[in-house]
């Protein structure tokens, strides 16, 4: 149970915080039409088909900050007023596709105890003014299909 609590909260910041390729003048990096920069938060999380955000899940808030510099963070708290940390990610995004966000992170511990780092490549399915939606495949195991959705 503690780890796909965990998961969960790797996902926003594995989905929001990718490490930074290096672009040239010759590969410009393509952006998404909406811009993904500013204060998302979680509505919904689900793991092969099943929810695991808010209701009786130990996760019941989620805020995810998405930086101009490619910076990326996260706070999962366990009450729906977010005054109770469960954990936090620090990381990095980047849109190596208008379809594909690439995100890695390390998860720490309400008190900044290291947990995990990972690094997930995120297909983009909705990106508008309000609403963000990302599907990661084979996460976090094999054959697993992992869906958040946003809300600005």
């Amino acid at each position: 149970m503690k780890k796909l609590n965990f998961l969960f909260l790797l996902i926003p910041f594995l989905l929001l915080s990718c490490s930074k390729d290096s672009a040239t003048a010759e590969t410009p990096t393509p952006t998404p039409t909406y811009s993904v920069q500013g204060l998302w938060k979680t509505t919904s999380a689900v793991l092969n088909g099943i929810e695991k955000f808010g209701g009786t899940n130990t996760i019941k808030s989620e805020l995810n900050y998405f930086n101009a510099d490619g910076s990326y963070s996260t706070q999962s708290y366990t009450d729906s007023n977010f005054a109770n940390l469960y954990a936090y990610s620090i990381g990095t995004y980047t849109f190596p596709t208008t379809s594909t966000v690439n995100i890695s992170s390390n998860l720490y511990s309400p008190t900044g105890v290291f947990i995990s780092f990972t690094s997930l490549s995120c297909e983009v399915q909705v990106l508008n003014s309000t609403q963000l939606q990302v599907k990661v495949l084979n996460y976090p195991a094999a054959n697993d299909v992992y869906v958040k959705k946003f809300v600005r």
